[in-house]
C-alpha cells in the first residue's frame, strides 16, 4: 500500500514539492476550503500545507483541516513571521518549514513523516496482541506460535507442552523484538513504540534475552549503510 499525500498549494501539480510527491498516491488541490472538501471523502498520511497564509480565516480553516483529518501529520509551509499566529492555532501535531525552504529540506522532512507512517502501519496488524505478550499477560495460546517458532524452542507438541510453549514464546518474543529493532534501524524509541511499550521496557527485555549483541549488530550495520 503506498503512502497517500494531500498537497494544498497554488503551485502547478508539477512544480509543488518539486518532485517528492512523485512516488506517492497524492491529491493536489489549490485552496485551503478545497481541502475541507476532499477531507470529507479521503484520508492521508501526510498534508502538506505550501499556500499563502495571510487572511486570519486562512488559519482557522488550517485548525479545521487538523481536525478533521487528526491522523495525518500535517507539514506547513510558512513565512517566519507567521509561525507565532500558526503555533497559537494549531497547538500541537504539525510540522513545519520556513520559507523559503530548500528541496533537501521537504524531502529530509516528507521522508521522516513517511519512514514513521511505514512503520506504523507495518506493525499495526500484530500490536495490541504482541503488547500483552510483551506485557506478560499470556493471552497467547500455544497454537498461535508459529510452527517454525516451535522448532527453535527445539521441541515437538507432544513433549511437555507446557514447557515446550513457555520456550517456544519466549523465542517468538525474541524474534519480534529482533524485527522491531530491524524495522525501526536500531532507534529503541521508535521499535518501543511499535511494539506498544516504554522505551525502558525494551532495554530491560534485552538484556533479560540477553538479544544486547544482537541490537549491537544491528545498530552497526545501519551505521554502514
Amino acid at each position: 500500500m503506498k503512502s497517500t499525500a494531500l498537497v494544498i498549494s497554488s503551485e502547478s501539480k508539477k512544480d509543488a514539492g518539486n518532485g517528492v510527491f512523485s512516488k506517492l498516491e497524492t491529491v493536489f488541490v489549490r485552496e485551503l476550503s478545497m481541502a475541507l472538501k476532499t477531507l470529507k471523502k479521503n484520508r492521508f498520511d501526510l498534508i502538506l500545507v505550501q499556500t499563502d497564509l495571510v487572511k486570519k480565516n486562512d488559519f482557522h480553516l488550517l485548525k479545521q483541516i487538523q481536525r478533521m483529518d487528526g491522523l495525518a501529520d500535517l507539514l506547513v509551509v510558512l513565512e517566519q513571521s507567521r509561525i507565532p499566529t500558526a503555533m497559537e492555532t494549531l497547538v500541537g501535531h504539525w510540522d513545519y518549514l520556513i520559507t523559503p525552504y530548500s528541496g533537501d529540506e521537504l524531502k529530509l522532512k516528507v521522508e521522516k513523516i513517511l519512514f514513521k507512517r511505514n512503520l506504523e502501519r507495518e506493525n499495526r496488524f500484530w500490536r495490541v496482541e504482541l503488547a500483552a505478550l510483551l506485557a506478560d499477560r499470556g493471552t497467547l495460546s500455544r497454537d498461535d506460535v508459529p510452527a517454525e517458532i516451535w522448532e527453535k524452542a527445539g521441541e515437538s507438541r507432544s513433549k511437555d507442552e507446557s514447557q515446550s510453549f513457555k520456550r517456544s514464546r519466549k523465542e517468538f518474543e525474541k524474534e519480534c523484538l529482533r524485527r522491531a529493532l530491524e524495522r525501526a534501524r536500531g532507534s529503541q524509541t521508535q521499535a518501543a513504540k511499535a511494539l506498544g511499550i516504554h522505551r525502558n521496557t525494551l532495554i530491560w527485555k534485552l538484556k533479560r534475552l540477553n538479544l544486547e549483541n544482537d541490537y549491537q549488530k544491528i545498530v552497526r550495520k545501519r551505521r554502514r549503510q
